[in-house]
């Protein structure tokens, strides 16, 4: 990697922390962790989970994912469901009320990276999400594969 991209990479990451700390204030009185809002984000776009697999998902080992469903569970966000197909295993999921919560930070976090992307001209935004999108998937993978 030459300088200049290194230099332009450094200067993203600390703007990419900076709107991460946007988006958490964004909460409000909610007071989730970033790593709680991922987690109920995994759920509720892909549905109840075992929690391997939310894990998994989230690239924590199973201890670490246990602990923060444990304290979601107190909130009455998330709940431990027995499987239908092997009752010996139970699967994580959102609750209405941990819908409703998704959805509302979700809401203010859009609203917040929805203002700076006001800023930007269409044809940016649109290059952007095209070279995201094309990027993020092959990134992750090799993320996990670490």
């Amino acid at each position: 990697m030459d300088e200049e991209t290194r230099q332009a990479a450094i200067r993203l990451q600390n703007l990419a922390t900076r709107l991460l700390r946007l988006a958490r204030s964004s909460h409000g009185k909610q007071e989730l962790s970033s790593a709680q809002y991922s987690a109920m984000a995994v759920l509720y776009d892909r549905g109840p989970l075992p929690l391997v697999d939310l894990a998994r998902a989230e690239s924590v080992a199973h201890p670490t994912m246990s602990r923060l469903v444990t304290g979601l569970e107190r909130r009455g966000v998330v709940e431990r469901q027995h499987n239908a197909d092997d009752r010996r295993s139970r699967r994580v999921a959102l609750t209405l009320a941990g819908r409703a919560l998704y959805e509302r930070t979700c809401n203010n976090r859009v609203v917040v990276i929805g203002a700076i992307l006001a800023q930007l001209k269409k044809e940016t935004v649109d290059e952007l999400l095209e070279v995201w999108g094309r990027m993020a998937g092959p990134l992750e993978a090799n993320l996990r594969q670490d």
